[in-house]
C-alpha cells in the first residue's frame, strides 16, 4: 500500500518528521537537527519561551520509546528513518488552525512570533531554516512556535535562505489584504494554500500601490549599502568572510521584515458586522441579557465549557462573557474579518481572556473539508474543532433567509457536532426578519418559529424556549441527540 500523507506523520521533511503515536506527538530528528534541539533544550533560552508560550515544550525521548516510534514510522510512512536519527516527545496545542482561517490580526500575530523568535534564537547560534505559517499555531489569541524542526545551527550568511517564503507566507498576504475590503485570509485562499507570490501580490494590489510593495519588498531583504561597502555584492562577500559581520546583517535583515509587518497593519475592513454590538437592534441590556442566557447553558452540565463554538459570535462580547461567567474555553467562528479583527483588538490584551478565545473565519454551512495532497495533508474542520456546546446568537435569519439554505440543514449544520446547541432566534416578527424578506421577492422559503422548533425536535430528544433577549428574539436550548447523522 502505498504511504499517504496523514494527520499522523508529516511527509514533507524526511529528516525532521511530525509522527503521532500511542496518543503523542514525537519529533523524528537527523543528525543536525538533533544538534540543533539539544543546543535549544540545554539554553536559558528554552526555559524562557516555553514559560512565556512562546514554544512548545519538548523533552528527549528515553531508548525504549525512541525505538519503538522509530519502527512503527518507518512501518506507517513507508520511509527508514536517517541512521543516528533521535526522537523528541513533543507536547500538544489544543487546537489545529490554518492562515486562510485566520483574521489579519493573527497573520500578523504569527508573522511577528516567527521573527522575534528568529532573532533570539540567532542570539545564541541557531536559525530558522523556513518561515511557513504553518510552523504557528494559537492557544486562545496567543501565538506558539510548534514546527521544533524548523531550528537548525546557524551557518553565517548576511541574508536568511528562508526569507522569501516569509515574504510569502506573510508580507504579501498583509499587504493584498490591508485595505477595507479584501483579507489576508482571502490571499491565502488565492494561493491555494501555498503562500502568495510576490509577481501575483502586485498584480492584485491597486496600481497606485504595485510600486510601494515592490520597494518594500526591496528594503526589507536588502541590507543599505553601507560606505565601507561600495556594492551590495561585495558587502555579501565580506560578511561571508566574517561572521560578526554576517551575524549583524541577518539580525539587520529580520529587524526591517518585523518593521514592514508594522507597516502593513492596515485599516479597519469595511464589512457587513464590525459595528455588530453598537448598531441600533441591540442595546446594553439586549446583549448582557443574551450573554446571560449563553452562561447559564454552558453552567447547566457539568464539561459543557471545555470548548465552546460560538457561531456567528462576531466580536467576542458573549465569548468574553463565558470565560469569566462560565469559566469556559471558546471558539469564536464569524464570515466577518473586520468583525473578528475588532475582537483581537478588544481581547488579545486582556489577561484573562487572550488565552481562552479564539477567532476562526468560517462558515457554518461551508466548513473547511478535509484538503490537500490526497485530501489528508489539512484536517477537515469537524476533525480539527471537537466542541462540547455550541451557541448561535441572531445567525439563522441570515443562514435561512438571506443563504436560502432550509431551517432543517441550518441546524443538521449546528448539530453535526453532536452537542448541546443554544440558539437565539429571530422570529418572524422580528423588523429584522421582515426587512430580510421584503428583499427576496417571491422567497419560497419556510421561516418561522415553528419551523425552527420541528427541525430541532428531529435531532434532539429535549428542545426548550428557555426565553427571550427582546420582544422578538427566542432563547432555545436543545440536547441530548436522537442520532449521530
Amino acid at each position: 500500500m502505498p504511504a499517504a500523507p496523514s494527520g499522523s506523520a508529516s511527509f514533507r521533511d524526511p529528516e525532521n518528521a511530525a509522527y503521532f503515536h500511542a496518543a503523542a506527538w514525537y519529533r523524528i530528528a537527523g543528525p543536525s537537527s538533533t544538534l540543533a534541539l539539544n543546543l535549544l533544550l540545554g539554553s536559558p533560552l528554552y526555559a524562557r519561551l516555553v514559560s512565556e508560550g512562546s514554544l512548545v515544550a519538548y523533552e528527549r525521548a528515553t531508548t525504549e520509546i525512541t525505538s519503538e516510534v522509530l519502527s512503527a514510522y518507518a512501518v506507517t510512512s513507508g520511509r527508514s528513518p536517517q541512521s543516528g536519527a533521535c526522537v523528541f516527545q513533543v507536547s500538544t496545542v489544543p487546537l489545529i488552525t490554518y492562515p486562510w482561517e485566520w483574521p489579519n490580526s493573527l497573520l500578523e500575530a504569527a508573522a511577528q512570533l516567527t521573527l522575534t523568535l528568529r532573532m533570539q534564537l540567532l542570539e545564541i547560534g541557531l536559525d530558522l531554516k523556513d518561515a511557513s505559517a504553518f510552523n504557528v499555531q494559537f492557544i486562545g489569541m496567543q501565538p506558539v512556535f510548534i514546527d521544533i524542526g524548523s531550528v537548525e545551527v546557524w551557518r553565517p550568511n548576511p541574508s536568511w535562505n528562508a526569507s522569501r517564503q516569509f515574504i510569502e507566507n506573510f508580507i504579501n498576504p498583509l499587504a493584498v489584504g490591508s485595505g477595507a475590503h479584501v483579507t489576508a485570509a482571502d490571499a491565502w485562499e488565492l494561493s491555494r494554500h501555498r503562500g502568495l507570490k510576490s509577481d501575483a501580490a502586485r498584480q492584485l494590489l491597486p496600481q497606485a500601490k504595485r510600486q510601494s510593495l515592490s520597494l518594500r519588498l526591496l528594503q526589507a531583504t536588502t541590507r543599505p549599502v553601507a560606505a565601507n561597502a561600495p556594492s551590495e555584492t561585495e558587502f555579501a562577500d565580506r560578511a561571508a568572510r566574517n561572521k560578526d559581520l554576517a551575524l549583524k546583517a541577518t539580525l539587520g535583515l529580520t529587524r526591517r521584515l518585523l518593521k514592514q509587518i508594522g507597516k502593513l497593519h492596515g485599516t479597519a475592513h469595511n464589512t457587513t458586522w464590525v459595528d455588530y454590538g453598537t448598531r441600533e437592534h441591540y442595546g446594553s441590556e439586549d446583549l448582557v441579557r443574551k450573554s446571560d442566557f449563553a452562561a447559564n447553558f454552558v453552567n447547566a452540565a457539568p464539561g459543557r465549557g471545555e470548548l465552546v463554538l460560538d457561531v456567528g459570535g462576531n466580536d467576542g462580547f458573549t465569548a468574553a462573557h463565558l470565560v469569566r461567567a462560565a469559566g469556559a474555553k471558546v471558539i469564536v467562528l464569524d464570515s466577518d474579518a473586520g468583525a473578528l479583527d475588532v475582537l483581537y483588538a478588544g481581547i488579545s490584551t486582556t489577561t484573562d481572556l487572550a488565552g481562552q478565545v479564539t477567532p476562526i473565519l468560517g462558515d457554518i454551512t461551508n466548513l473547511m473539508p478535509a484538503s490537500g495532497l490526497l485530501d489528508a495533508e489539512f484536517g477537515a474542520f469537524t476533525t480539527r474543532v471537537r466542541p462540547t456546546a455550541v451557541t448561535c446568537q441572531a445567525v439563522l435569519h441570515h443562514v435561512v433567509i438571506t443563504q436560502g439554505t432550509p431551517m432543517r440543514f441550518a441546524v443538521d449544520a449546528l448539530a453535526r457536532f453532536g452537542v448541546p446547541v443554544q440558539i437565539e432566534f429571530a422570529t418572524e416578527e422580528d423588523e429584522k426578519v421582515k426587512i430580510l424578506l421584503s428583499q427576496i421577492p417571491n422567497w419560497q422559503g419556510d421561516y418561522s418559529t415553528d419551523v425552527l422548533l420541528e427541525a430541532l425536535r428531529a435531532r434532539f430528544e429535549d428542545v426548550e424556549v428557555v426565553g427571550t433577549t427582546s420582544p422578538t428574539r427566542i432563547v432555545v436550548n436543545a440536547w441530548n441527540q436522537l442520532d449521530s447523522r
